[in-house]
């Protein structure tokens, strides 16, 4: 925080008036691509994350400097666009936005922000920034704690209708509301949910970044919600419904198209797969519940198809070594990163020899981050 408290002064000018504050990003540990289909998803907030130094100033600009874009740009109250700018403040912008339509007044600021997730990784960068400045202003403004799911709501409504991504509410909720130690398991239809413990004694999640850019995952991700759309739609022609995850293995049978199959398919499994490692984290039963991080994986390669070679390399090369329980892809696919269970004191030794076989296959390493659960978006002291 030091250097970042510097790195401030030096921009803005010095002043003892600073606020701190930190998002995490998020993982999740299984149920994937079914938080837009009204599924179950058992994500965890991490100690990767991003950090904003900020301090009210006496304008009616909003000066934000971004140390990973290494870039400075204002937002003037008093003109503020009313469409994306297509720019990485866009998520700022969209929640300084929807506060004032709210009734919530900004005020002029000097912001610092520094982020540690990688870029295009599947940790939930977006979100993480969106929760972030929606907390520290509402904090800053009225100097309330917002309700953290209202403000998970929000800020997926911001990513739906202004970013114009179509995404669930799991990366807003999980870094929102997340807690150290433990995940969260999520209806993402009704919300209701449970902080599930992560007991995992000798063993720790490990986080593997590809290091491939995503360039497919936009596209395909809203493919695949069309073509669930499409599945959900035939099968309510013949029975009621309410969400993909619903189905039932005889539905399939309705279904002429092998792909609109495969993708209902994984729907109501990888739905059945969150129940039974919810049960399995309960029985401290971590060899099951790997079992079922890699059956996640088959399915997302399989029957979701919003793997690759890299994922799937990755996910092959770690369910080979004896002190890795399971291991899967994690967030939108066609790139991004691999979650992992790992006996902790291997982490090194595993990593070092997955880097060499993955280097030496795709010309380019990966990177390794061990994974610690860690409380949703909070006040920092500087």
């Amino acid at each position: 925080m030091k250097k970042l408290t510097a790195r401030f002064h030096k921009l803005f000018g010095k002043s003892d008036n600073l606020r701190g504050f930190f998002c995490p990003g998020r993982v999740n540990l299984i149920g994937e691509h079914i938080d837009y289909l009204g599924g179950l998803v058992l994500p965890a907030a991490i100690s990767l994350g991003i950090t904003a130094v900020i301090r009210k100033n006496d304008s009616r600009e909003i000066n934000i400097f971004s140390s990973d874009f290494d870039e400075l740009t204002t937002l003037n109250l008093d003109s503020l666009p009313r469409k994306k700018q297509s720019h990485w403040s866009d998520f700022i912008l969209g929640v300084v936005l929807h506060l004032q339509t709210n009734g919530i007044s900004i005020s002029g600021c000097d912001i610092h922000i520094s982020s540690t997730l990688p870029k295009a990784s599947g940790l939930s960068s977006s979100a993480a920034l969106e929760v972030l400045c929606f907390y520290m202003f509402s904090k800053i403004e009225s100097g309330l704690e917002p309700n953290r799911i209202q403000m998970a709501l929000d800020c997926q409504k911001i990513e739906n209708e202004f970013i114009g991504v179509k995404c669930g509410i799991m990366d807003q909720y999980a870094v929102a509301n997340g807690k150290k130690s433990a995940a969260i398991l999520l209806n993402c239809n009704s919300l209701e949910n449970e902080i599930v413990p992560l007991k995992l004694n000798d063993y720790s999640i490990l986080l593997v970044n590809s290091n491939k850019s995503r360039e497919l995952a936009t596209s395909a991700y809203n493919l695949r919600i069309k073509e669930c759309s499409e599945s959900l739609d035939i099968i309510r022609s013949h029975r009621d419904i309410s969400n993909l995850v619903d189905a039932l293995d005889e539905d399939l049978n309705l279904i002429d198209s092998p792909i609109l199959r495969k993708r209902t398919r994984h729907a109501f499994t990888e739905n059945e797969h969150v129940k039974e490692a919810v049960k399995s984290l309960k029985l401290s039963d971590l060899n099951s519940f790997g079992k079922l991080m890699h059956a996640s994986h088959l399915s997302l390669q399989n029957d979701f198809e919003v793997s690759c070679p890299e994922l799937n390399h990755i996910v092959e090369a770690l369910t080979t070594e004896p002190t890795c329980l399971g291991a899967r892809m994690t967030g939108a696919g066609f790139g991004g990163c691999c979650v992992a269970l790992v006996e902790t004191e291997s982490m090194d030794e595993v990593s070092q020899k997955l880097a060499s076989t993955y280097t030496e296959t795709f010309g380019f390493a990966p990177s390794f981050y061990q994974c610690i659960p860690s409380d949703g978006v909070h006040e920092i002291a500087l």
